[in-house]
């Protein structure tokens, strides 16, 4: 899919996120494809072109590749926007968005004709072979489960939290007696008045263990990224242990330059 925007900015540095979703009768929305553009990226991701404030202009860019197909009945969205967090960092002084024209907007969709079925030109395709699976067990959580995704609203500050789950939580029992425990869990937090406050955090745990060997060791991460106006700032810290003794310990920091915005 490929979209086509008017837009008009009064600022020079900016994104536009299209989102194609497949709306049901009864109101409910599937998110079909998505796709983003740097404004300053307009011409050619090789070249920084800010935007001249005022300036009405022309884009077009694509959408991830899908198939999909529309039900009768059903109607086609396109939901654009000038902010997408957490999937987009966003960008500082882009805050009053832009302005869409409608008229000289499009949304093209590539469209299958049905033509011949693979069957009728004798095309074949045999089941799948797949290996016998490993006999690997998952005892009882041992804790209560957490939701998938939780966002959470302080309203005094003005801030949000999107809380991940990336279900890569629980244990695991190999046939050869190894317990393999691993748990994540993904943080984002922004506060509404300021696109510099954005925050994403990673929290990551691995555990291998052996009960019957007396053995027992665990890795504990921790990442985070924050910003300024002129700056990402990477941060991360690693913590091994064999048992509850800690063997290494290491934190680094990187700042990479916002330069191409």
């Amino acid at each position: 899919p490929e979209v086509t925007l008017r837009l008009r900015m009064d600022v020079p540095y900016g994104q536009v996120v299209a989102r194609l979703c497949d709306v049901a009768p009864d109101g409910s929305s599937t998110l079909v494809t998505r796709g983003a553009l740097n404004l300053s990226a307009r011409r050619g991701r090789d070249r920084n072109a800010p935007w001249t404030p005022g300036a009405t202009e022309t884009v077009t860019f694509r959408l991830n590749g899908i198939g999909h197909a529309f039900p009768a009945g059903h109607r086609i969205r396109l939901a654009v926007s000038s902010a997408y967090w957490p999937w987009i960092w966003p960008q500082a002084g882009s805050d009053d968005g832009f302005v869409l024209e409608p008229a000289g907007s499009a949304l093209v969709l590539p469209v299958r004709d049905g033509g011949e079925h693979p069957e009728d030109a004798g095309i074949r395709f045999e089941p799948p072979e797949q290996s016998e699976p490993l006999r690997v067990t998952a005892p009882p959580a041992a804790r209560e489960e957490r939701p998938e995704r939780r966002v959470v609203r302080d309203v005094a500050k003005g801030e949000w939290r999107l809380e991940v789950d990336p279900r890569y939580g629980g244990t695991r029992v190999y046939p050869d007696g190894l317990e393999f425990t691993e748990d994540a869990l993904e943080t984002y937090t922004i506060r509404e008045d300021d696109p510099l406050s954005a925050r994403a955090g990673s929290d990551w745990t691995v555990r291998l263990r052996r009960p019957e060997r007396a053995w027992d060791v665990r890795i504990e991460t921790r990442s985070e990224i924050t910003c300024d106006a002129e700056d990402f700032v990477a941060s991360n810290e690693v913590v091994c242990h064999d048992g509850e003794e800690v063997v290494f310990r290491r934190t680094w920091e990187k700042r990479i330059p916002r330069v191409a915005r």
